[in-house]
């Protein structure tokens, strides 16, 4: 039930997708399944488990086991709500209100810092 789960919360959700793939390397190279990005689930207020995109595969191919507060994070997801709502409305627990203006704020410091100074050293 715990793996059905996940696969149906992967289906409707995935976070930080990038460019190109990740292979497993636990499988050999000609049949390795390849995954992007991660699956997010909240926990207990405060608290969001990550995992790869390939965490279903780890568990049906290799045997790993999560632990199990992530097993019952999982089973608790309420699949209809989620379902229900497409992004940007996937409830996202996890993030707080305030995101938008927080990585702005982040931004513009980033932007204030001086720039590095080059130096060059000759040694006689």
């Amino acid at each position: 039930m715990f793996v059905q789960k996940l696969q149906a919360v992967q289906k409707i959700q995935s976070m930080n997708v990038r460019l190109g793939l990740h292979e497993c390397d636990l499988c050999p190279e000609q049949e390795a399944p390849a995954g992007n990005g991660e699956v997010r689930i909240p926990g207990e207020p405060g608290i969001t488990y990550a995992a790869p995109f390939l965490i279903t595969h780890y568990i049906t191919a290799h045997g790993y086991r999560p632990p199990q507060v992530f097993i019952d994070a999982v089973l608790a997801v309420d699949l209809d709500a989620w379902a229900t709502a497409r992004r940007p409305n996937v409830p996202f627990p996890w993030v707080p209100d305030d995101a938008e203006r927080m990585l702005e704020q982040r931004r513009a410091n980033l932007r204030a810092q001086p720039e590095p100074i080059e130096s060059t050293l000759t040694v006689p």
